[in-house]
């Protein structure tokens, strides 16, 4: 017996299309189903094949033919996190919803950001011209190598790097993908790529500038997408697998994913294949489940570790002085001094200046002495040996 193994979370998201042993999809909290346009009865009623399919969220349930097969359901151990919008009519009503009286922080997030940089938004979505996509990838793909060396970590997405670059563009083109930038001024900050299935945004690559650490980037992110979700009539907002502080704090759904083995009923073969492959997968979780938690020890223990940033002292901001060297003045973005640039941006978010009333002096050379000057206040920064 023929057997066929189906990753369900990936054919709806990043294929945008239903795997053709299911009629339609019953969607949670919704009497709407989605009806499979690439359905053959003729197949299906004839099926010599086992399916094997993975990664189904409880709230896009799957509908087979019953007098045709049996199913065997085994939960997985990774749960999905999304964020449902109904009811919501903006991402400031989501977020008043999901953090009450913490909202007014992200709020504040944002317009710190705001009032320290030149900043934009836009979204990507049926139209991108290749040049403009092929600069956006480009820094997509240094900020996850800087982010990921700043973790001690590995990239699944840096690994098919080249598949990803040749897929988004038509995809963006077609509006099953979308291309999500924070600029400021003409440099992008922020690159998030989407997936689009039936009205759901799943959000699938993200990075952001390390420099601008201090800005909660990743926060921002979300709250401009829901807010495009929202003016766009999508339904939810998905982030799929992946146990990781920030999911849990924004999602409003936390969900299991299932395990599904679909089989002829009336072929004795199938039935013992079936069980054969249930026997693997049940085995496959238990697995997962005893691993996990050593896993995630050794990746914090390797997090821990894999500090790179320079050691400095700095003093606390304070009034400006008089008589200043400005004739130090250095340009913080060039080459040999971009190491001070995360400092000057940590300096703008504390002492809430522009970027464009700041200056960088170099007091010391010998001494490693910098000093950030804003409109009222300044910073003295000495990197030790």
């Amino acid at each position: 017996m023929k057997k066929e193994h189906v990753d369900y979370f990936f054919e709806l998201f990043e294929k945008n299309s239903i795997p053709k042993i299911f009629s339609k999809i019953e969607s949670f909290g919704s009497d709407e189903s989605l009806v499979n346009s690439n359905y053959d009865k003729n197949i299906v009623e004839n099926s010599d094949r086992i399916y094997s399919v993975f990664f189904i969220p409880d709230y896009l349930k799957p509908v087979f033919n019953h007098q045709v097969f049996n199913a065997k359901k085994i939960n997985q151990f990774f749960k999905g996190y999304a964020i449902f919008l109904d009811g919501f009519i903006s991402a400031d009503a989501y977020i008043k919803h999901r953090f009450r009286s913490n909202a007014k922080g992200i709020r504040r997030r944002i317009k710190r950001l705001e009032s320290c940089f030149q900043i934009s938004y836009k979204t990507y979505f049926g139209s991108i011209e290749k040049e403009e996509y092929d600069v956006l990838m480009d820094c997509l793909h240094e900020m996850l190598v800087k982010r990921f060396e700043q973790r001690n970590d590995v990239s699944q997405s840096l690994l098919r790097w080249d598949h990803y670059v040749k897929m988004y563009y038509s995809l963006i083109n077609e509006k099953k993908a979308s291309l999500f930038v924070v600029m400021n001024g003409d440099t992008p900050i922020v690159v998030s790529l989407n997936h689009h299935f039936n009205e759901r945004l799943f959000s699938s690559i993200s990075s952001y500038d390390i420099d601008y650490g201090k800005f909660s980037l990743g926060s921002v992110e979300i709250y401009k997408k829901l807010d495009w979700c929202i003016a766009n009539n999508h339904k939810s907002y998905e982030m799929g697998m992946g146990d990781l502080s920030y999911k849990r704090e924004w999602c409003n759904h936390i969900y299991n994913f299932e395990h599904q083995i679909i089989y002829p009923k009336k072929s004795i073969s199938a039935y013992l294949g079936a069980m054969i492959e249930y026997t693997k997968a049940s085995f496959k979780e238990f697995v997962f489940k005893v691993a996990y938690v050593r896993y995630k020890k050794f990746k914090a223990k390797r997090k821990k570790g894999a500090s790179h940033e320079l050691s400095y002292t700095a003093s606390a901001i304070e009034e400006i002085q008089n008589d200043l060297p400005y004739n130090t003045v250095i340009d913080y973005n060039a080459q040999e001094f971009l190491f001070l640039r995360k400092l000057v941006f940590d300096f703008l978010y504390t002492s809430i200046e522009n970027v464009s009333n700041v200056k960088v002096l170099e007091i010391s050379k010998e001494q490693k002495t910098f000093l950030i000057i804003g409109n009222k206040k300044m910073q003295r920064i000495t990197f030790n040996d």
